[in-house]
């Protein structure tokens, strides 16, 4: 067994990485220049791909669906952006100025120990997203498939209904499933050329659909009009309720991408620069996102009126199904349904790669650093993906997807605490060193590996959302007051809030140990001399108070991180 336990440990590949242990290995240790590669168009790439997708397109349903029209809902998406835009890059900044990602800054925030808390829940996100789009990404391989042999939309089923699924859908799936795989295997700084050919794809697709859409409806459709009429929900009345109704869109649209917000410092560590990061994502996040909200409503309200005997056609998969069906198969429909399908194949890959593949191969690595690294990791995230059967979690009633749907509640006050700590209480600086250290002589053990004032104030961000949460969550809903619905109504921007603001006072009245330390060498290789010329990322002398003595630690704790032993193992 311990043989077997030694061929599965990660292999260094330098002297600043050492030993994989319990607490490091090469892809959770601080990344050295050549590793850090994306620019500020690598952002804008990635940003565009990840969100150009069947998600983004269907942004704006589930807020007609609640009585907002078109251009309400609209609105609520906008102002929803800008502000996931300012978390973006607020929670970026751990990455792109200390060159760590996810697992390794929640060190700092809950403790060596307490960082397992948030990273758990980050693993458990990853896992069934990608599981979800998956479900996504082979409904559109089933486009591919049929514009090719259209015979594939009928073919005959020949699983059980308690499959949940019919047998031209899981082809699809298992389809997209080994596509994904391989691309696993790409490392994430060398994501900037696929971005970037990728974004274009997808982008010039959508907004050729919407072109054609326009040209064909000679117009905008009837949903822009009569939105209620076709969605099926009742017009709100104005005023207060339609002020709660447009706040609950704006909470909803953050809620949606909160996961992709929470471990933002995983893509922004490899950012070649500190800067990279903050225009491009300032820009593109909001206009990326609002653009293909808007193209996705235009597109589908233009589909009810040339295919008024459908329902609304929301998921691209769906229309282009309806392009084909109903264009009598001809060769043209044929062609452009296949390109357009092979684009949101591509896409469904772009955000489900880096967006939770990847993700969850880093924050396994994290959880397992001596046997887990991104490609282990990743794989291991893909394989329980498709384990949990997802097609299951998306068809019918599912409590589990209203409580996945609902995970804002307890992610913005996560996200609320990580950056209050990094921006205001630690004002940006860290000791590295002592990241990857889990005994009592590091800075960031507080009371046994925890971080309590952390814990509380997430404690207490999510609290006043939990009667909201049970009733949403519960088959039968609770007789609330209207309040603790208003005040769930903005579950992830309130969340956000109470517990930055929390934090910050308990951290205030009893302050962390050693603010303001920084490592006065750089113990892991990790900053190019302009960052040091600068002070940037490695902030010398910006340390407050520095002495001798934790001088003189900086190479002590290198050795100490690099020898880890065996019993490092134990403390999981």
């Amino acid at each position: 067994m311990s043989r077997l336990l030694k061929r599965l440990e990660i292999k260094h590949k330098d002297e600043f990485e050492g030993e994989a242990t319990a607490w490091i290995n090469r892809d959770i240790v601080p990344l050295p220049p050549s590793r850090r590669t994306w620019g500020a168009w690598s952002f804008v790439g990635y940003w565009l791909l990840t969100g150009f997708t069947i998600g983004g397109w269907t942004t704006a349903s589930s807020l007609l669906g609640i009585g907002l029209n078109v251009w309400q809902a609209m609105v609520s998406v906008i102002i929803g952006q800008l502000l996931v835009a300012l978390a973006v890059v607020a929670n970026g900044y751990v990455g792109a100025e200390w060159h760590v990602g996810f697992p390794v800054y929640n060190r700092f925030v809950f403790g060596v120990y307490g960082s397992f808390f948030p990273l758990l829940m980050r693993i458990l996100l990853s896992i069934v997203w990608y599981g979800v789009q998956l479900v996504f990404g082979g409904k559109s391989v089933k486009v591919v498939i049929a514009s090719i042999w259209p015979s594939f939309y009928t073919l005959h089923n020949t699983l059980p209904e308690s499959a949940g699924i019919e047998l031209n859908d899981l082809i699809g799936i298992l389809v997209f499933a080994a596509i994904s795989m391989p691309l696993i295997l790409v490392p994430p700084e060398h994501y900037r050329k696929p971005f970037f050919y990728g974004s274009v794809i997808i982008t010039v697709t959508m907004f050729a659909m919407f072109v054609w859409a326009l040209a064909k409806e000679h117009g905008g459709g009837p949903l822009l009009s009569h939105a209620n009429q076709l969605s099926g929900a009742a017009p709100l009345a104005g005023g207060a309720q339609l002020g709660w109704a447009m706040a609950y869109g704006v909470s909803s649209t953050i809620g949606s991408i909160c996961a992709g917000i929470l471990n933002q410092s995983d893509y922004t560590r490899f950012a070649a620069y500190p800067r990279a990061q903050i225009v491009s994502q300032l820009v593109i996040v909001p206009v990326g996102s609002i653009l293909v909200a808007f193209f996705g409503v235009v597109v589908t309200s233009c589909a009810a009126g040339f295919f008024p005997e459908e329902p609304l056609l929301w998921a691209p998969y769906d229309l282009l199904q309806a392009v084909q069906t109903r264009s009598g198969g001809s060769a043209g429909a044929r062609a452009a349904c296949f390109f357009a399908g092979c684009a949101f194949v591509m896409s469904q890959c772009g955000v489900n790669i880096p967006g939770n593949a990847i993700a969850g191969g880093i924050d396994f690595s994290g959880l397992l650093p001596k046997y887990i690294n991104i490609r282990r990791g990743g794989f291991l995230t893909a394989a329980i993906g498709i384990a949990i059967c997802p097609w299951k979690l998306l068809t019918g009633s599912s409590v589990f997807l209203t409580v996945l749907s609902s995970f804002s509640v307890f992610l913005g006050p996560l996200t609320g605490v990580m950056i209050a700590d990094y921006l205001v209480v630690r004002k940006k600086a860290l000791r590295l060193s002592h990241l990857y250290k889990h005994d009592p002589d590091s800075i960031y053990y507080f009371t046994y590996g925890v971080n309590f004032r952390a814990l509380a104030a997430w404690v207490l961000g999510v609290w006043p959302l939990m009667p909201g949460f049970i009733s949403s969550v519960s088959p039968h809903p609770l007789a609330l007051a209207q309040g603790w619905v208003y005040v769930y109504d903005l579950a992830w921007p309130l969340g956000f809030a109470l517990s930055a603001v929390v934090h910050v006072v308990l951290s205030a009245a009893v302050p962390p140990v050693a603010l303001g330390e920084v490592d006065e060498e750089d113990v892991f290789g990790t900053f190019a001399e302009r960052e040091v010329g600068r002070g940037r990322g490695f902030p010398v002398g910006r340390r407050e108070g520095g002495g001798g003595e934790g001088d003189r630690e900086s190479v002590e704790d290198l050795e100490s991180v690099k020898r880890g032993g065996e019993s490092d193992i134990a403390v999981l």
